[in-house]
């Protein structure tokens, strides 16, 4: 029940960090920490309610989420292969190709949404989620608790 919880304080925290900072996910670490501490029911529930959220309250049409999450569990599954994926030279690694999923991402949608795709400011979104998203993944590896991760749910 605890990390429930916490998750949910997590996601709250999380909402709030983008309003401040339009077009950055800050949910996006909490998918990699749980393919790190190996949470799979978890992981299928957080990337079910975060997208619900995020393509609720977000402008593009619904999909752009799902596709996100599922980069980042790509991105995991491919780079456990060849990184240390507990590094946080992995988690700068991820940053970066999130970065350019991001742009990637909001162009394809833009355009079957028939939408005006603004690269400047989709580019500079980029940048901004290549550099929080290791900072928010450490902030949230050294702040998760230590009793949750041997908890099987």
């Amino acid at each position: 029940m605890f990390p429930v919880f916490w998750w949910a304080v997590f996601t709250f925290a999380a909402i709030w960090a983008q309003k401040t900072v339009p077009g950055v996910d800050f949910m996006a670490p909490g998918v990699l920490l749980c393919l790190q501490l190996n949470k799979r029911t978890q992981l299928f529930w957080l990337i079910f309610f975060w997208s619900l959220i995020q393509d609720g309250i977000g402008g593009l049409p619904f999909g752009y989420s799902v596709a996100w999450y599922l980069s980042i569990l790509a991105l995991y599954r491919g780079g456990e292969m060849f990184f240390d994926v507990q590094s946080m030279m992995f988690a700068l690694l991820c940053g970066g190709m999130l970065g350019v999923m991001h742009v990637a991402l909001t162009a394809t949608m833009s355009m079957l949404a028939d939408m005006a795709f603004v690269p400047d400011r989709y580019i500079y979104e980029g940048v901004i989620q290549a550099v929080v998203f290791p900072v928010v993944w450490l902030l949230l590896k050294l702040v998760y608790p230590s009793g949750f991760k041997n908890e099987p749910v």
